[in-house]
């Protein structure tokens, strides 16, 4: 399903079904998204390029491992933004990625609760 927060199959393929280990990877997102979105969100607040963009890939990479391709397509345009210094656009494009966040958690927690 395009429109989804997340690839479950994808997700679920990655970890050769291993509902274990499916249960700590999320585990692992959850808590390391919140620090990402909080550095992004003063980044961009800061005026900081480098944070923005270091902060936004980090986050980029850990969508993407989870198949979450809504969060992991606006976190990579928000380390654009901050590679180029370009930060005018940056509090839609994260208000887009925390909406995209919004709708990804659920989705990884019923994967737990159904896994």
């Amino acid at each position: 399903m395009p429109d989804a927060p997340v690839d479950r199959e994808a997700l679920l393929d990655l970890v050769d079904r291993d509902t274990v280990f499916l249960k700590r990877l999320i585990e692992m997102f959850r808590e390391d998204c919140k620090a990402y979105l909080q550095d992004i969100r003063t980044a961009i607040e800061e005026g900081d390029p480098e944070t923005l963009t270091n902060e936004a890939h980090g986050l980029k990479g850990a969508a993407a491992h989870l198949q979450a391709e809504a969060v992991r397509a606006a976190a990579h345009r928000l380390e654009e933004l901050g590679r180029t210094g370009e930060l005018g656009p940056a509090p839609d494009t994260f208000r887009r990625l925390e909406a995209a966040v919004d709708r990804l958690l659920p989705a990884l927690e019923d994967m737990v609760e159904n896994a």
